[in-house]
C-alpha cells in the first residue's frame, strides 16, 4: 500500500492523528533502502499511554534507546513482529517526529542481508509472543519454559540473519535478543542520516504511521491474520511431515509462505525418501498440498489484494487530480523515490513469478492457484508505478522506466 504527502482525505474524520501544522519532521528517503536494513524505533510521542509505557519499559529494562525493530524485505516495506502477529509496514507511509527516535541500520554483507530479507517474508503472519518477549528482558528462570510458535519483533530480525549467516547476530540467543542487543551490534551501517531527511509534516499526516508514535490502520493486519489462521489449520499436518520424515531436512514457520515454500521443497525433495517410504510419503505431501490450495481456493487472499489495490488506486487519483493544480501540493522528492522503490519491488515480483514458472506450478496444486495472486500484486503494482510516473513527467522529473535499478 501507498500513500504520498498530498492533501488529507476531506471524508476522514480521525481525530487521534496529528494534524498538518507545519512542523518539520523525519521523512524516509525509500529510494535508499535496501533488503535487509534495520530500522529501530522508540515511541516517544503518542496518545496512547499504554504505548507509551510499555516503550519506555522496554528502554529501562534493556538499558537501550529504541523499544521495536524492523527488517526491510523488499523496500518500502519492512516486516515487523508485533501485537497482531508478524505483520509489514511500508515506509513509504511513515515519518518520525524526531530523528533521534528512529536508527537504520545495514549489514556491510548485502549477500548475508538479502538472504535474511528473503526469509524474513516467509515469516508474515506468524504469532507475535509476548511470553517469549518477556523472557528477552528478564532471567531465565522467571518464567517457565515457553511451548509456541511466536516470535517478537527484535528476535525476528536476529533469526533471519543468523539464518542467513551473519555471525554478529548469533553472539546472543535469539530469544534473547532485545532492540538494544541490536543497536549494540559493531560493524552494522549506521545511514539514519542519509535515509531520513527534514520536511514539513505532511498534510495527510492523519493517514500515516508515525514511527515514534501512532499508527495509521492498514490493510497489512488483514493479510497477517489470513496468514495465521491458514498456519494454524495446517500446523498439526506440517509438523507431522517433518517429523516423519527427518532425512529430508524440511522445515517451515507457522505462516503460510513459509509453509508454501516448504510444499514445493517437498516436492522437489522427493527422491529422498527411500522408495519403501516414498508412497506413505507422495500421500502426505500431497495431502497436505492440497489443504493449501483448499485455503488459496476461499479467494480470502485475492479478496486482500483487490482491496488493497483499490485504496491505492484511490490515492493515485487523488494524486494526479492535484497535480493538475496550479500549485500541487505534493512531495515529488519523495514520490520519486517511490516509484525507484516500487519498481524494484515490481522486479523482484516478476523474478519470483518467473522462478515459479520454470519450476512449473503445476507440480503444486496450492502454488499453481497461488501465482496469479502474485501476478495480480505485480499488475497493481506495474499500474501504479506507471500513473505516478506520468505525475513526475508533467513536472520535469520523469524515471527512466527502462532503468529500474536506477
Amino acid at each position: 500500500m501507498m500513500t504520498m504527502s498530498v492533501r488529507a482525505d476531506p471524508d476522514n474524520n480521525s481525530s487521534h492523528r496529528p494534524e498538518y501544522d507545519g512542523r518539520s519532521v523525519a521523512l524516509p528517503r525509500i529510494d535508499l533502502l535496501e533488503p535487509g536494513d534495520i530500522l529501530l524505533t522508540s515511541n516517544r510521542v503518542s496518545e496512547d499511554r499504554k504505548g507509551l509505557k510499555q516503550s519506555d519499559a522496554i528502554r529501562r529494562v534493556t538499558r537501550g534507546r529504541f523499544s521495536h525493530a524492523l527488517i526491510c524485505s523488499s523496500p518500502p516495506v519492512f516486516v515487523e513482529a508485533i501485537g497482531s502477529g508478524v505483520s509489514t509496514l511500508s515506509l513509504g507511509r511513515c515519518f518520525a517526529h524526531d530523528i533521534a527516535n528512529v536508527r537504520l541500520l545495514r549489514f556491510p554483507n548485502r549477500e548475508i542481508a538479502q538472504r535474511a530479507a528473503k526469509l524474513a517474508q516467509y515469516e508474515i503472519g506468524r504469532d507475535y509472543s509476548v511470553a517469549r518477549a518477556v523472557r528477552s528482558v528478564f532471567p531465565l528462570d522467571v518464567l517457565d519454559r515457553i511451548d509456541d510458535h511466536g516470535i517478537f519483533c527484535s528476535a525476528l530480525v536476529a533469526q533471519v540473519f543468523s539464518a542467513a549467516g551473519a555471525e554478529s547476530f548469533e553472539r546472543v540467543p535469539i530469544d534473547r535478543t532485545t532492540p538494544a542487543t541490536i543497536d549494540g551490534i559493531d560493524g552494522l551501517d549506521d545511514l539514519t542520516a542519509a535515509v531520513f531527511r527534514s520536511g514539513l509534516m505532511p498534510n495527510n499526516a492523519e493517514n500515516m504511521t508515525a514511527l515514534d508514535g501512532d499508527r495509521a490502520p492498514t490493510l497489512s493486519a488483514k493479510q497477517t491474520q489470513i496468514s495465521a489462521d491458514c498456519a494454524r489449520a495446517l500446523w498439526p499436518q506440517v509438523a507431522d511431515l517433518i517429523a516423519s520424515y527427518p532425512e529430508v531436512a524440511l522445515a517451515a514457520q507457522p505462516a503460510f509462505y513459509s509453509i508454501l515454500k516448504m510444499v514445493t521443497e517437498a516436492i522437489e525433495r522427493a527422491d529422498i525418501v527411500a522408495p519403501a517410504r516414498r508412497a506413505d510419503y507422495d500421500r502426505a505431501v500431497g495431502a497436505l498440498d492440497r489443504a493449501l490450495a483448499a485455503f488459496v481456493a476461499k479467494g480470502e487472499l485475492v479478496a486482500l489484494f483487490e482491496e488493497i489495490a483499490r485504496v491505492d488506486d484511490a490515492m493515485i487519483m487523488r494524486t494526479i487530480a492535484e497535480s493538475f493544480e496550479a500549485r500541487p501540493d505534493i512531495d515529488l522528492e519523495a514520490l520519486r523515490g517511490y516509484v525507484i522503490a516500487g519498481q524494484r519491488q515490481l522486479d523482484d515480483r516478476r523474478e519470483a513469478i518467473d522462478q515459479w514458472e520454470r519450476w512449473g506450478a503445476e507440480r503444486s496444486a496450492a502454488l499453481e492457484l497461488y501465482l496469479p495472486v502474485e501476478r495480480l500484486a505485480a499488475d497493481a503494482t506495474s499500474r501504479r508505478n506507471a500513473a505516478l510516473n506520468e505525475i513526475l513527467a508533467r513536472t520535469g522529473r520523469p524515471i527512466d522506466a527502462t532503468s529500474p535499478k536506477s
